[in-house]
């Protein structure tokens, strides 16, 4: 599984609506396990980004998925990065 960290932005369309907040936020969590994944953490913040998930998914086509369908809401506006753990790095260092 790849690890993702998402960065995101509420549109005026989410923010209008933002009594729903927590539907929308069930609807993203079953489009992650839909696309064989599974969300890790989901905060709301202040600052650039209006939130911050980390979730992992088993292809970055199925973040594809995800991504496509969500922002089909209309509500969120996002950029993506890819996520290692420690482990992993370290792994990959002693390989080098």
């Amino acid at each position: 599984m790849t690890l993702f960290v998402i960065l995101g932005k509420l549109t005026q369309k989410a923010i209008d609506n933002i009594k729903s907040a927590g539907e929308r936020d069930t609807k993203g969590e079953q489009v992650v396990k839909a696309a064989g994944g599974r969300l890790l953490a989901n905060y709301y913040t202040f600052g650039r980004y209006d939130f911050v998930i980390v979730a992992e998914l088993p292809s970055t086509e199925a973040l594809a998925k995800v991504l496509i369908e969500t922002s089909k809401w209309g509500t969120i506006r996002t950029e993506t990065m890819t996520a290692l753990t420690p482990e992993q790095l370290y792994k990959v260092a002693m390989t080098t």
